[in-house]
């Protein structure tokens, strides 16, 4: 009897394995590196309302990564409120759950243009299930290694559902943009077409009374 468990675990893993390689392959975070170049430069993520987003960077030398350089950084909301200011940090984790979904915009700030040219920084930004500490969560409510893994495809799969639901309603509008950007187009056509019928019986009519008056008809 005791071997059941194990076995109905085995069983588990081995009917979940591809919904976890696909699960986990879906992108829920990216993290890249790249030079200042100006002065100011920004990254912008697109995230969804009410979602937990974290955002770990890092300011450092480009020809010496182990030598950091403090920058100036804020976050803003689609709407252009300030989420997230930090002077003069050489990096940080910071966390935040968004209120507005948008386009949330990250600006970096060097001190000085000759500064940035030097200054590259490394940014990972997460959210969603990739944001959550799963370990943490899995600890605080006693649950084990297959438990926690589950839980997280349940979120991963709400997430995934309602990134569909976004994207269908994106769907919807460019429908109905381009039903109406078709109807401006056709009745543009229509009155173009009434408008060039006017112009030649107009042309035909003066020009009938043009000959007529010089009696060359």
């Amino acid at each position: 009897m005791s071997a059941l468990p194990t076995f109905m675990k085995f069983i588990v893993v081995l009917v979940m394995s591809p919904l976890i390689l696909l699960t986990t392959s879906i992108p829920c975070t990216f993290a890249l590196e790249f030079d200042m170049l100006f002065q100011t430069k920004c990254v912008m993520e697109e995230i969804s309302k009410n979602v937990l987003a974290v955002i770990d960077y890092e300011g450092f030398k480009r020809d010496s990564p182990s030598e950091k350089v403090p920058l100036s950084v804020k976050v803003e909301d689609p709407y252009g409120d300030v989420v997230y200011v930090k002077d003069n940090s050489e990096g940080e984790h910071y966390s935040f759950t968004t209120k507005r979904q948008g386009d949330y915009k990250t600006c970096f700030t060097a001190k000085d243009l000759q500064t940035a040219k030097t200054t590259k920084v490394r940014l990972d930004w997460k959210t969603g299930v990739a944001a959550t500490d799963w370990d943490a969560i899995a600890k605080k409510d006693n649950l084990n290694a297959i438990a926690a893994e589950l839980k997280r495809m349940e979120e991963l799969t709400k997430e995934i559902h309602e990134e569909m639901l976004v994207m269908k309603q994106r769907e919807m509008q460019m429908r109905d943009m381009n039903e109406s950007t078709n109807s401006r187009v056709a009745w543009f056509s229509v009155t173009s077409l009434l408008v060039c019928v006017g112009l030649s019986i107009w042309q035909l009519y003066y020009l009938r009374s043009f000959f007529e008056r010089k009696k060359l008809l």
